[in-house]
């Protein structure tokens, strides 16, 4: 499987939700370089408020858990693509939860950014949380996120 897939997830509480933190998470990238390894890759960028939004990042060998995301790979040289909303019930996303999108389909040297929002619950107050799932199928390169995708899904919502 020639597949790289790069999670984004960026935290946040109210404190950078108006004025100028939001538009200091605004500016956040939404993709990030790959690092070198043979595909297949999971590279995962953490942003989180408390740390003023410094990235994190894992690598591992092979794909996200069907927990996360669903890849299919089609034997007409086809990737379908459709991540799960892995935010708990108590979750808010704003999103009518009976509804999704359908699963994109991608071509070998296509890319997706696919980016979903939650707001979450504790006893200390909310938080909130974006998610930008990038997804390359087919040679990857180190940039090949930098780029503008060939699909992309929003379902982002205000939360």
């Amino acid at each position: 499987m020639d597949i790289a897939v790069q999670w984004v997830r960026v935290y946040w509480t109210k404190n950078s939700r108006g004025g100028p933190g939001a538009v200091r998470r605004s500016a956040l990238p939404e993709a990030f370089p790959l690092p070198e390894a043979e595909p297949p890759i999971l590279h995962e960028v953490q942003m989180l408020e408390r740390d003023d939004f410094s990235p994190t990042m894992t690598v591992t060998t092979g794909l996200p858990p069907r927990t996360q995301a669903e890849l299919t790979e089609t034997g007409d040289g086809h990737l379908h693509v459709l991540p799960v909303r892995d935010a708990p019930e108590w979750a808010n996303n704003g999103l009518d939860l009976a509804w999704r999108p359908e699963p994109v389909t991608m071509r070998p040297r296509q890319t997706l950014r696919w980016q979903i929002n939650h707001r979450f619950t504790t006893e200390r107050g909310w938080y909130y949380r974006l998610d930008t799932l990038n997804v390359s199928y087919g040679h990857p390169t180190a940039e090949v996120f930098l780029h503008p995708p060939t699909h992309r899904v929003d379902e982002r919502s205000h939360l």
